[in-house]
């Protein structure tokens, strides 16, 4: 996939794939408005949402309900030393109606989103100048 971005007023930044864009801003702090997420933001975000479609696929497949199915992630720093080392957690709210024979398959879809399993793979990075 090519993610093209472009520079816009301020600190705010346009990444373009496909039909879709995505507008990042940087805070305050650091001479953004802090009108739209931060790129690392979004990147934070990208976890509970791939686990939430997962875990959505997993109840549709089987006619259960989602009313109620929520995700919520907390980042934690592992080390002073090292801001970069994190501690990722999501925490599951299922519905009141769910199967309680599905607690571990759920969290088994969840834990196929392909965002954890890239992450997991260390990806390999090269940055060129053309």
């Amino acid at each position: 996939m090519k993610i093209e971005v472009n520079l816009l007023e301020g600190q705010q930044l346009k990444a373009c794939f496909g039909e879709h864009e995505i507008i990042s801003d940087q805070s305050i702090a650091v001479g953004g408005k802090a009108e739209q997420p931060e790129p690392f933001d979004y990147f934070l975000a990208s976890m509970p949402l791939c686990a939430a479609f997962y875990m959505r696929k997993f109840c549709q497949k089987r006619e259960i309900s989602t009313a109620g199915l929520k995700v919520v992630q907390y980042n934690e720093n592992l080390s002073e030393d090292d801001h970069y080392k994190k501690k990722i957690t999501l925490e599951v709210t299922l519905p009141d109606n769910f199967p309680k024979k599905y607690n571990k398959a759920i969290l088994a879809a969840a834990n196929t989103c392909t965002v954890k399993k890239v992450i997991q793979a260390l990806p390999e990075f090269t940055i060129s100048i053309v």
